[in-house]
């Protein structure tokens, strides 16, 4: 997202929030003068208000996008979540912003950290166990869970500290992100519906006294953190990434990404103009 950089949001570093944004990188059509908004090409167009952040040349690129992730799961888990030192966060969903809220969630400190995911995500949820979950929960096909009688067992009872909910389209992890949630403790919804109206039981807001936050995109301070997790070297993240296409192959690397083509696993494409 552009912001304007002279409202009173952009002024108090709340740029996602200007309402006087025109464009974004990778939405705005080419019929849109200079056009050269998206990542798919050999050049990108940056208007004079896009927000730019320096990173280490000498981080593959393949790794350097990461950002992007990555910072969702820094703000998400660690700002808006509030993750401190010993909680216990409950993550639903193990995509991309699943594995770097893992990532997140034990940088900021987090004693315990359980993942859920679909059968066909078993190499998304290894990804995330070896990136810190502790516990890696399936919820679907023959060796479905129940997510929340799950957390109960492993907190014995007391449940999650903080909850991001990140699943895309999925209306029941909104209720599994309630009830797993302690008294007082923190639900984070991130994952998009569709637009569609989700049932929301709100007595169980009220009578459980929960903060629930809606994560409207990725701050400035954010992709800072997560850029600066990136330039560590700390974390592997070169195992994260899995395939890498020409700019010829974009149509396939997006097909690729989204489980669409048969015998493929992806979890990080990238697309490089020069491949």
């Amino acid at each position: 997202m552009v912001p304007c950089r002279a409202c009173q949001r952009c002024l108090t570093g709340r740029y996602q929030s200007c309402p006087n944004r025109s464009i974004a990188h990778g939405v705005t059509g080419v019929d849109v003068e200079p056009s050269l908004y998206g990542g798919f090409a050999e050049h990108l167009y940056l208007t004079p208000n896009a927000v730019l952040h320096k990173i280490d040349a000498s981080i593959p690129a393949e790794i350097a996008v990461m950002f992007n992730p990555l910072g969702a799961g820094v703000r998400w888990a660690a700002h808006l979540g509030g993750i401190g030192l010993g909680d216990t966060v409950l993550v639903l969903g193990a995509g991309q912003r699943g594995i770097a809220s893992v990532i997140a969630a034990r940088a900021a400190g987090a004693g315990t950290i359980i993942t859920t995911g679909l059968a066909a995500d078993e190499h998304k949820l290894a990804l995330a166990r070896e990136f810190g979950a502790d516990h890696t929960l399936v919820v679907d096909g023959d060796d479905a869970v129940d997510t929340v009688e799950r957390v109960r067992e492993i907190t014995d009872g007391e449940m999650a500290d903080v909850v991001l909910e990140l699943t895309p389209m999925a209306a029941a992890p909104v209720t599994d992100a309630l009830l797993a949630a302690r008294h007082g403790g923190t639900v984070v919804l991130a994952g998009l519906k569709g637009n569609r109206e989700i049932p929301l039981r709100t007595d169980l807001v009220i009578n459980r006294a929960l903060t629930v936050r809606g994560a409207f995109g990725v701050d400035a301070t954010a992709y800072a953190e997560a850029i600066a997790l990136i330039e560590s070297g700390r974390h592997p993240l070169e195992k994260l990434h899995t395939h890498t296409f020409g700019l010829a192959d974009t149509a396939l690397a997006i097909e690729t990404l989204a489980g669409e083509v048969p015998g493929e696993s992806a979890v990080h494409a990238s697309v490089h103009p020069t491949s």
